[in-house]
């Protein structure tokens, strides 16, 4: 997977316009703008996908709130701010970009697209998307202190997924899956020799009961595998409750979530698994 690190002068401004309010100066900016412009505020409200789809190509209908923006002392700042953010962020995926693309192989297992534009946004808007109809992840998130590459492979991952599946009907199990793909197991093999204790406490049990079958789907398909593994994941669970499907480690993570959600009651109903480490629960990524 190729991924583009952009900067978008008119994506920025956008954002500083509609995004969040997360500031006293950012607030006090926007009220002004809408006081001043609110004719041309109202119309530029439509212009996010546009400025994804054209790219540096894109020429706004009413450029007047945007130039208001653009010329603005706050935005140069942010600008400045975003510009060396690019540069760092471009840094990380270079040099895990084979890192990156075993993780996709080897876990996901799932279609990812050829080319990912990251879309860098100032950290103080905090906006985190993905648009699958252009390949694109907006990011500018105080997440950034945490690790990088998980919170964007989670973002991407999540949003090709939700795309197929009806998260009113898959909801928590797609939840856990996502967690076992990504913070646990990738955050495992990025050396974090606890990552099988992070997740959401709504989804612990549910992602617990899961994990035997998880292992199968890692390619684990002998005994002897399966417990050497529940040892340094420090998850336990009675393996003579567990039926070994050869078959779970030829699956997508799609597929492996399809399986979950029609073997859920047989899956649900084995209440056999606990963490077998005293660290708690934390939401480490969201």
């Amino acid at each position: 997977m190729n991924i583009e690190v952009v900067v978008n002068d008119y994506l920025l401004a956008w954002y500083l316009l509609y995004g969040a309010s997360i500031s006293k100066e950012i607030d006090k900016f926007k009220k002004n703008l809408y006081t001043k412009y609110r004719k041309e505020y109202n119309l530029c409200y439509k212009d996010r996908n546009e400025i994804i789809k054209y790219g540096k190509d894109f020429i706004p209908d009413n450029d007047i709130i945007y130039n208001a923006v653009l010329e603005s002392s706050l935005y140069k700042t942010l600008k400045k701010e975003v510009s060396r953010h690019r540069l760092h962020i471009a840094k990380i995926m270079e040099q895990s970009s084979k890192e990156i693309e075993d993780y996709i192989n080897s876990i996901l297992k799932f279609p990812y697209p050829k080319t990912v534009y990251f879309y860098i946004i100032h950290p103080r808007l905090e906006v985190t998307e993905y648009l699958k109809d252009y390949h694109a992840l907006i990011w500018g998130s105080e997440k950034d202190k945490y690790d990088v590459l998980t919170v964007m492979l989670l973002s991407i991952t999540r949003s090709l997924l939700y795309e197929e599946h009806d998260d009113s009907i898959y909801n928590e199990l797609l939840k856990a899956v996502l967690e076992l793909s990504i913070k646990n197991e990738i955050g495992s093999r990025m050396g974090n020799s606890k990552a099988y204790s992070i997740g959401d406490p709504s989804v612990s049990l549910i992602k617990m009961q899961l994990y035997p079958y998880w292992l199968m789907y890692l390619g684990l398909t002998n005994k002897e595998d399966i417990l050497n593994r529940m040892i340094n994941d420090r998850v336990a669970f009675d393996i003579n409750k567990i039926e070994i499907d050869k078959n779970l480690k030829k699956y997508s993570l799609n597929k492996f979530l399809e399986y979950c959600y029609d073997n859920r009651k047989k899956i649900l109903s084995l209440n056999n698994v606990k963490i077998i480490q005293d660290v708690p629960l934390e939401d480490e990524y969201l």
